[in-house]
């Protein structure tokens, strides 16, 4: 069996350990008089995985996180400011970790870039390569739509969000931060724990292979990075897997990267919309019992 049963109760526990640090963190850099409760902060997440998941260049996530904020009773300035700083921190950490990786795996990172190329241009790879373009430009006209139908005063004041990203602090954005790399290092390590113990395959490539992958996506136009990651995926172990241990590791990669989080998400959000409809029908029962008694009367 591969990947063993082993590798996926790790692979399941780095899951579940990033959606806790991921909520940490989330109540750290959006403080306020309606504090967030672990669960609740777990539950904004999930929404913005889901949306993520599904919407051209991961259009969807903040937006389903900032509104789930808002019905969570946060006010609009400390959400706008909470997520532009946790953005913040992404983006520098992702920058730092980008140019760590690439000199300390620089060889690696050149051997991988040239094999991808040799592939890409192969006679069989076209095709792919065109249907890749083909969804990648669908999903940025996609994106560009979906920005343009979110309401212009969705987002609130500018000015009242930098006054409360400000009031943050060093010692809250610094444990952001730390919870951010934590949070990293755990989805990259899904990868290598999938495939521990198989011969042939480099920790060192398998480590820069995961990072890029994954965080990869965040460059690319279409949801989850789909086809353009598979396409790297499929590469990047080519000649070193069977066809059919590849298909397995790549399905159980994106099963713990990408479809449980956004699965709970879609459950969560699917639970309070049953238990808004189900609030609903019991006020409607309520005022016809009401109506009916006041007519008996």
């Amino acid at each position: 069996m591969f990947p063993s049963l082993s590798a996926h109760l790790a692979a399941l526990a780095l899951c579940a350990i990033d959606v806790v640090v991921r909520a940490v963190r989330l109540r750290l850099l959006v403080p306020g008089d309606a504090r967030l409760s672990l669960w609740q902060a777990v539950t904004i997440n999930a929404y913005g995985d889901a949306a993520s998941a599904v919407t051209p260049g991961r259009v969807g996530g903040d937006p389903a996180r900032f509104l789930a904020c808002r019905r969570a009773g946060v006010e609009a300035p400390r959400v706008l400011a909470g997520l532009a700083v946790e953005a913040l921190i992404d983006w520098v950490l992702l920058a730092a970790a980008t140019v760590v990786l690439g000199l300390v795996f620089a060889d690696t990172a050149a051997a991988g870039a040239r094999h991808l190329v040799a592939l890409a241009t192969g006679p069989t790879a076209r095709l792919l390569i065109v249907l890749v373009l083909a969804l990648a430009l669908g999903s940025a006209a996609a994106a560009r739509w979906y920005r343009r139908r979110l309401p212009a005063g969705a987002l609130g004041s500018v000015t009242a969000a930098c006054q409360r990203a400000r009031q943050l602090g060093w010692p809250s954005v610094t444990l952001a931060a730390t919870l951010t790399a934590v949070s990293m290092a755990l989805r990259v390590a899904i990868l290598p724990v999938l495939v521990a113990g198989q011969p042939g395959l480099a920790t060192g490539a398998v480590v820069l292979g995961s990072f890029t992958l994954l965080f990869g996506q965040l460059a690319l136009p279409t949801p989850a990075g789909a086809g353009a990651v598979e396409l790297g995926f499929v590469g990047g172990f080519a000649g070193t897997l069977s066809a059919a241990t590849l298909a397995t590791l790549l399905i159980a990669w994106r099963v713990y990267t990408l479809i449980l989080p956004a699965a709970l998400g879609a459950l969560l959000f699917a639970r309070e919309a049953l238990g808004r409809r189900r609030q609903v029908v019991d006020r409607e029962i309520v005022q016809g019992s009401s109506s009916a008694s006041r007519v008996r009367g």
